[in-house]
């Protein structure tokens, strides 16, 4: 700080000199929390993005397998009639929509202690052989996931059904824990997608 008795130009000299330094020390601090700032940012989004190549790598599968006493006509038909599934099918207990490549279809499912409604899309649909449709938990890139039934005929009658989901997205990992859950339901609607094309023989409408 200059002397009571220091020349004028020396003191703006002097004050100018730490009006910078003052500045310079402030540029400084606001950089740093700007820099704290967008690592923390950062963080999230470099790990959503790591759990998401990871489950690109490393999907969720959860399949069922089930032998059964119809043959995969009768199965499809079972299949493709969506809005009868409220009458046999314990896990999408309303359906709609026409099952075709590219149309979607609203399904309401079985949730936890409620019900949760999907609206995806069908990507196959092959009479007689497999239905594909993909969909999403609430949004892109959260959960993903691929259902497909695929119906193989047995040398001596009857069909192999399989049914299953692959999970990919952020959330996708998590889903691992629920796959013994979710393999339990998948064989359950197996036995019932049999069931319901036995009934429907036993009563001629499958003629």
């Amino acid at each position: 700080m200059a002397l009571p008795g220091a020349p004028p130009t020396a003191r703006l000299t002097l004050l100018a000199a730490a009006g910078w330094r003052f500045t310079s020390l402030i540029g400084v601090l606001v950089m740093t929390v700007a820099r704290t700032i967008a690592v923390c940012l950062s963080i999230p989004v470099i790990l959503a993005a790591g759990l998401f190549a990871y489950s690109r790598l490393n999907p969720v599968m959860v399949v069922a397998v089930t032998e059964l006493d119809a043959s995969p006509n009768e199965l499809w038909a079972v299949l493709a009639d969506t809005e009868r599934y409220r009458e046999w099918n314990p896990s999408i207990i309303e359906s709609s929509g026409t099952v075709a490549a590219g149309e979607k279809l609203r399904n309401v499912v079985v949730f936890g202690e409620g019900t949760m409604t999907f609206t995806p899309t069908v990507l196959t649909a092959e009479p007689g052989r497999e239905l594909t449709w993909a969909g999403r938990m609430w949004v892109p890139g959260l959960v993903d996931a691929e259902h497909s039934f695929r119906l193989e005929a047995l040398p001596g009658g009857g069909t192999r059904l399989t049914q299953q989901e692959t999970f990919t997205g952020v959330a996708a990992p998590f889903m691992a824990s629920m796959r013994a859950d979710l393999e339990a339901d998948f064989a359950e609607v197996n036995a019932a997608i049999g069931q319901r094309a036995v009934d429907l023989r036993q009563t001629g409408a499958h003629d």
